[in-house]
């Protein structure tokens, strides 16, 4: 057992070496693996969101019962998720002071394999009609937004050492009314108006990424403790689903309430912020060692993403494979969906993990 062991480590050392040099998801040096695990635990929240939101669920209004609340509560973690992951990337490269092409490379190769390998696929084994048009977008992927996160962060990482040379010319006072500014614009008035007010999916990520920006180049040194941080984001997370508990009673008379009962789950609404930023302070507060098993899953999020998230795979996965809404009324709902959601992962992130070796020589080649 003691050799097993000994050799089972060594193996994941040298996965992990092999992927901090061919993916863009794990960095050259070793990072502690507080916030890689923090990387797993969005992503899987992020699963659980999609399982909910395109399972096909449809929940009678008039009506509460506890699979409809779970179901509302699972949908909770999708947008704490994309707001936490450029929390992580903005305070990792708010330092950088030029673009690295490899990085970049690498990621457009891996959005561009899963793009068009899982399209030929679909047109080959399933009934997805082919089309040159299909095939043109899908093997442009970033250009024609087949995933929104990832055509977002893919420009946001291209415009980053620019960002950063702007801000550095920012006083203190400066970036945090620039912030504020922002603030105001972006995230209050959507959470009380329901209008971005110009924002997109990009200003957002900007956004998300100058605040990360600011913590790790401004904040002065909290006594406030991880657990504190952990703490209060697990009871904002509370209190955002019992408003959507709320709002779901309300419904009972008042339909209106019914169908908005998740109103404060985007991801510019303040509960959804706070979550997020209290969530990422309170990981990077708490003292792990590197881990060589969590930073090897935690380099194939967005390789789990890119998988379960594809187009074609989406309604393939949740509502013929897992056939998500024929659970609606079932007692089984619950476990069920808890185990669905760790399996897609653990499956999405075993494809990662053969991926990289497999279009290694293509990375290299290409710069």
């Amino acid at each position: 057992m003691g050799i097993f062991y000994w050799g089972f480590q060594e193996r994941i050392l040298q996965m992990n070496q092999e992927i901090s040099a061919n993916t863009t998801a794990a960095p050259a040096q070793k990072r502690q693996s507080n916030i890689e695990l923090l990387r797993i635990i969005t992503m899987i929240m992020i699963v659980a969101h999609h399982f909910s939101v395109h399972g096909n669920f449809d929940f009678p209004i008039n009506t509460v019962t506890i699979n409809r609340l779970w179901i509302q509560f699972i949908q909770i973690g999708g947008k704490i998720g994309v707001d936490v992951f450029v929390l992580i990337s903005g305070y990792f490269l708010i330092t950088a002071d030029s673009l690295k092409i490899n990085k970049a490379i690498k990621m457009w190769i891996q959005i561009f394999t899963y793009s068009i390998l899982i399209y030929v696929l679909f047109v080959i084994l399933r009934p997805t009609p082919f089309s040159a048009k299909d095939l043109v977008k899908n093997a442009l992927p970033i250009t024609y937004d087949r995933w929104w996160f990832a055509s977002g962060y893919f420009v946001l990482y291209l415009l980053s050492p620019f960002i950063n040379k702007a801000i550095r010319s920012f006083d203190r006072t400066t970036y945090l009314q620039m912030l504020a500014l922002m603030t105001f614009c972006w995230c209050i008035i959507p959470t009380f108006l329901y209008e971005t007010w110009e924002c997109n999916d990009l200003l957002w990520f900007i956004y998300l990424y100058l605040i990360s920006g600011y913590i790790r180049l401004h904040a002065k040194e909290s006594t406030i403790t991880g657990r504190t941080y952990l703490l209060v984001s697990g009871f904002l997370i509370l209190l955002t689903f019992g408003s959507a508990v709320v709002f779901d009673f309300l419904g009972l008379r008042l339909p209106f309430f019914g169908m908005n009962a998740t109103f404060f789950y985007e991801m510019h609404q303040i509960p959804i912020v706070l979550i997020s930023i209290t969530m990422f302070l309170g990981f990077s507060k708490i003292k792990m060692p590197y881990i060589p098993a969590i930073n090897l899953i935690s380099a194939t999020t967005f390789g789990v993403y890119l998988i379960h998230d594809n187009r074609y795979v989406r309604p393939f996965l949740w509502r013929h494979i897992f056939r998500n809404a024929a659970f609606a009324e079932d007692r089984l709902l619950i476990p069920y969906s808890i185990v669905v959601v760790l399996l897609v992962f653990i499956v999405c992130s075993l494809i990662e993990l053969i991926r990289i070796p497999c279009t290694r020589k293509a990375v290299h080649e290409a710069y």
